[in-house]
């Protein structure tokens, strides 16, 4: 790659192919986009080609089709750490890059963006910083990273899966926007246990029945006797499949519309926050 040169025998790892592409791209270089995405294990990153970014009059466009090298208008240092003593971007910088990215959808931000929180490598506080110091420039994806902040409060709790996030968002595209995820929920003689969403307007809870976790009879026996406590407060109690969730979304949000009509309340409007995470009914 251009200047560099490997030595017979070195093994190629992650870390020296990373290297390898920001010695190329001259001093103050560091891994970015995708591939910081991959060093940071956000789902859908891929290390290779490989991207770094530069600051302004430092990095040089690289002669190599395997490296893709941006140039941004603003790189400050602490955007820039090392992981296995190679420089790449902070998470939080990472997402502002992806966010301004052509090939990164909204909706697969907005995924990295939750892993990412709930992996406590972002916080509100490094995202909102973020945003204030890039926001000025006029840089690309800067409203959408508004948008997403705008719907993740100081206190938010990133989905814990791929089918709590999938819920979400057919809950969402069916005008239900009250259910707050992972409650825990009591009675007045003891805990009963977490429920995966609850709107407490309409005193509903949704439980997402994925078979590796729910699929032996000891799992069904326990979700039974827990819903059956959960029922007894007067709370209504439905299981969603969480293979209809990916391959039957018309069923799932067809569902969602009746059991909205049966428990009344307004089908949209704001979420109903929850003062702590242990509700006794």
């Amino acid at each position: 790659m251009g200047d560099v040169i490997r030595v017979a025998g070195a093994p190629v790892t992650r870390s020296s192919i990373v290297m390898a592409a920001v010695l190329d791209a001259n001093v103050g270089a560091a891994g970015s986009h995708e591939t910081s995405g991959a060093v940071w294990r956000l789902p859908g990153c891929a290390l290779e080609p490989v991207e770094v970014v530069g600051r302004r009059g430092h990095a040089r466009r690289t002669a190599s089709d395997a490296v893709i090298v941006h140039e941004p208008k603003l790189l400050l240092p602490h955007h820039v750490v090392e992981v296995d003593n190679v420089p790449v971007t902070t998470p939080t910088r990472t997402l502002f890059d992806l966010a301004g990215a052509r090939t990164v959808h909204p909706k697969r931000l907005e995924r990295m963006l939750d892993t990412a929180w709930s992996r406590n490598l972002v916080s509100h506080a490094s995202l909102t910083r973020m945003l204030d110091e890039l926001a000025q420039r006029g840089r690309p994806g800067i409203r959408l990273m508004r948008e997403l902040l705008a719907d993740r409060p100081a206190d938010h709790r990133p989905p814990e899966s791929s089918t709590e996030a999938r819920f979400q968002e057919l809950a969402r595209r069916s005008g239900l926007y009250s259910f707050v995820r992972q409650c825990d929920m009591g009675d007045d003689a003891a805990w009963i246990g977490r429920v995966d969403f609850i709107d407490l307007n309409r005193r509903l809870v949704v439980e997402v029945v994925d078979a590796l976790f729910h699929g032996s009879l000891t799992d069904q026996r326990h979700d039974q006797e827990r819903w059956q406590r959960l029922t007894q407060s007067g709370l209504r109690v439905e299981a969603v499949d969480g293979f209809d969730l990916f391959h039957r979304p018309e069923s799932v949000m067809a569902r969602l519309r009746r059991l909205a009509h049966r428990t009344g309340g307004s089908p949209s409007g704001e979420a109903r926050s929850v003062p702590t995470r242990t509700t006794w009914l």
